[in-house]
């Protein structure tokens, strides 16, 4: 994998993190106010489809992403 992929790849991993992270945090802390639901529902599938994301950039071949 080239260096230039690595460091998007890098940024992508962090942003699905800090989607987890608040999606987690949301769980906990504010999951009685209004909205919240939606809320922690929208960032656990931000959560997924960056982290898939990151496993396609990942791949080696194009039948890999497919």
């Amino acid at each position: 994998m080239p260096r230039e992929l690595s460091i998007y790849l890098l940024v992508v991993i962090l942003a699905g993190a800090l989607s987890l992270f608040l999606c987690l945090f949301a769980q906990l802390k504010v999951k009685d106010a209004p909205g919240a639901k939606p809320y922690i529902i929208v960032t656990l599938l931000s959560s997924i489809f960056t982290f898939s994301y990151a496993f396609e950039l990942s791949s080696t071949s194009l039948e890999q992403t497919v």
